[in-house]
């Protein structure tokens, strides 16, 4: 609403008896009010709102939590079949180490198995049937280590992180890999210091809007940091995986796994997912999002814009009421979103000045 004031020129009209003098009473003297030149202005409503108040940060967007695969061995790799963000199958073959040291124990103890066998066969014998069973077993056995020089997939999913590997290269038992995690298992990640004076909105069960390509996703905050609340527990192994650990890791600042000490986890329902991946199916290998959390959240408060409250020595608004401005003192709460919340001095659909 706008409104104006025409110029009025100051007048002063001075009713006086005929023959009194300056030291007479004038107390009934008529002055008429003086106004400025004329001006235009905007008037709102005080009105009943909702208001909320949010804050937004970068975040990561992958696979999280992951397990971490490393070299069953202390020997020579030969071969490494997987990349980052490959898609495996259970059972798939990922990595060979050299087990040709056992090559000789394999052939000994299969002739031995063998013998056992013949044995058993030409004698019929309880005796030798145990015998051959036993030797059986130990060449199983032998099998068995021979296997494990080669590290396959352990269920479908992706391969998240490789590190820089070089066929025939020794490695250490223990030495890292390659990370892989379940192909829907999607979070997104953000970099929070627990230590800070001040707390971090993103806490364990804040609800979280993620947008990413221009869509948006409600997200929930699984994991905090020493909060120790996974969605799969110890079944993961959390590392960061950032340059410089475990022998490169992945992409500068988007760790495919997040260390429990660094980030807030957030997660996704099923349908939230699967949405998700519907929309942006290569949402991972982008790597990065926008993470939105409501920090305070006021319902049906008075509220009036933040551009017509005034503060000095005390708070006030102009208001505008008979055509007339009224400079009006009132107590004032927070404001949010340029919206200040009145807590008294104001009623629903008293006109203000902007």
């Amino acid at each position: 609403m706008k409104s104006s004031f025409k110029a009025i020129i100051a007048a002063s009209l001075a009713m006086t008896l005929v023959g009194c003098s300056a030291a007479e009473d004038t107390s009934g003297e008529i002055q008429i009010p003086i106004y400025g030149a004329e001006e235009s202005f905007e008037t709102v409503e005080a009105k009943y709102m909702d208001l909320e108040e949010t804050q937004s940060v970068g975040a990561s967007i992958g696979y999280a939590l992951s397990d971490a695969l490393s070299a069953p061995k202390n020997a020579n790799l030969i071969s490494v079949n997987v990349h980052q963000y490959q898609e495996v199958s259970e059972g798939d073959v990922i990595a060979v180490f050299d087990s040709s040291a056992l090559n000789y124990t394999y052939l000994a103890q299969e002739i031995v198995a063998q013998s056992a066998y013949e044995a058993y066969r030409a004698s019929g014998s309880e005796a030798d049937r145990i015998t051959w069973e036993y030797e059986q077993k130990r060449l199983e056995a032998v099998q068995y280590e021979i296997d494990s020089y080669t590290v396959k997939a352990p269920y479908d999913g992706i391969i998240t992180d490789v590190a820089m590997l070089t066929e025939g290269e020794e490695m250490e038992e223990g030495t890292y890999l390659c990370s892989v995690a379940h192909t829907e298992d999607i979070y997104v990640y953000i970099n929070v210091d627990p230590k800070s004076e001040v707390p971090s909105p993103f806490q364990l069960g804040s609800k979280v809007n993620v947008t990413l390509t221009g869509s948006t996703f409600e997200g929930t905050v699984v994991s905090y940091p020493k909060s120790t609340s996974y969605k799969y527990g110890d079944s993961y192994v959390l590392q960061d995986l950032g340059w410089g650990g475990f022998g490169g890791g992945s992409i500068a600042g988007t760790p495919t796994s997040a260390d429990s000490d660094k980030y807030a986890i957030i997660g996704f329902e099923p349908d939230v997912l699967a949405a998700l991946l519907e929309e942006t199916p290569n949402a991972a290998s982008a790597g990065w999002a926008t993470a939105v959390v409501t920090v305070r959240k006021m319902n049906n408060v008075l509220c009036v814009p933040a551009n017509a409250v005034t503060s000095r020595e005390n708070t006030y608004v102009y208001l505008y009421e008979n055509g007339q401005k009224l400079r009006l003192p009132i107590d004032a709460g927070p404001t949010i979103n340029g919206y200040t919340v009145v807590l008294s001095g104001l009623k629903e659909g008293d006109q203000v000045i902007v």
